[in-house]
């Protein structure tokens, strides 16, 4: 499992865009998204480039990927 956190998840509905776009990227499943600490949990093997290409266009932005 990994862990993404991501600038600008302020509230749920933010929360449900994100993953949305997180559900899209082909490879990654089980996604669930934290208001709390702007982060989203998945499982997957995906490169940090092909997640900030799925964010590219919105307000959100990858800060970092972290192994739970």
């Amino acid at each position: 499992m990994k862990k993404a956190i991501v600038e600008n998840i302020c509230c749920e509905g933010c929360a449900e865009h994100v993953k949305h776009i997180f559900e899209n990227i082909y490879g990654i499943k089980d996604v669930k998204v934290s208001v709390d600490d702007s982060s989203v949990t998945y499982h997957g093997y995906i490169s940090k480039r092909i997640i900030e290409t799925a964010l590219e266009g919105t307000n959100y932005k990858l800060i970092r990927i972290e192994k739970i």
